[in-house]
């Protein structure tokens, strides 16, 4: 992973040293204007979900490492069908499964990605507990649903919403570190049993890149122009965070945002946003 960029100062200055990612589709209907009290709730909604999803990937992408690190055998194991991240303590448990479902192995990450325990392998598979049996099958069924795909690989991000509901995230997954594949990113909503709502937070399968150019200028964030929302989402926040680079957001309504390190900012300085995008 990158390590995180520095916020830029100026726009202006640093325009020209930007990712920029542009692609347009056919025009989108305008989103709502949302009220100050509206727009600050998103923002914190985006900014916690975004986080969350992230912690989970993190954890679960640093326990695979773990156990393939110390059990070499791990990447040729055929019972494994995928893993569960549980919350808990301020720690997150990775449990890998079959196709059962029970669990195979185990890992206790800590927040930051690094191991709070031993991985644990179980020489009998164990049945699952509560939390992680109705997140596979949150799971289970949101990799049901009809999405347009952008990526042959698709990771996956059980959030508990309470009451029994889940926010099953499907995000696209790729092995090229300068490739962030936004476009592609899909939530569903699970309920009794069934998807009650999904969406789809791109109109296209747009990719930013921060690859540096040819003449060694560096890059120091991310622009995207988001069509379907007043305001940056939890994806935006959540692949801003993968990357370790800063994502700008510009927005229909001629505001620009900035996402860096989680957090959501509004760029007052900057007059106009672009009108074309995601």
């Amino acid at each position: 992973m990158m390590k995180p960029a520095r916020a830029w100062a100026t726009l202006v200055l640093l325009m020209p040293l930007m990712a920029l990612a542009q692609d347009v589709p056919a025009t989108p209907p305008t989103p709502t204007p949302l009220s100050a009290a509206d727009t600050a709730a998103a923002l914190s909604r985006a900014e916690r979900l975004g986080k969350a999803i992230f912690l989970q990937d993190l954890a679960a992408e640093r326990a695979t490492d773990a156990i393939r690190a110390k059990y070499r055998a791990f990447g040729k194991d055929a019972r494994v069908r995928g893993w569960i991240t549980e919350e808990h303590d301020g720690q997150y448990r990775v449990s890998y499964i079959d196709a059962t479902p029970a669990v195979l192995y185990r890992v206790e990450m800590a927040a930051d990605g690094t191991p709070a325990g031993e991985v644990q392998v179980l020489s009998e598979p164990a049945p699952l507990s509560a939390y992680e049996a109705a997140a596979t099958t949150a799971r289970t069924l949101a990799m049901t649903a009809q999405v347009a795909p952008c990526a042959k690989a698709y990771n996956s991000v059980a959030l508990p919403e309470g009451e029994g509901r889940w926010a099953v995230y499907l995000l696209p997954a790729t092995t090229l570190p300068n490739v962030v594949p936004l476009g592609g990113s899909h939530r569903l909503d699970i309920a009794d049993g069934r998807i009650t709502a999904s969406r789809g937070f791109t109109r296209t399968c747009i990719q930013l890149g921060r690859t540096p150019s040819k003449r060694g200028v560096k890059v120091v964030g991310m622009m995207v122009t988001h069509l379907l929302d007043p305001t940056p989402t939890e994806v935006h926040v959540y692949w801003s965070l993968w990357a370790r680079t800063p994502m700008y957001v510009a927005t229909t309504d001629g505001q620009l945002w900035e996402i860096h390190d989680g957090r959501i900012h509004k760029r007052d300085d900057v007059a106009q946003a672009p009108a074309s995008g995601s």
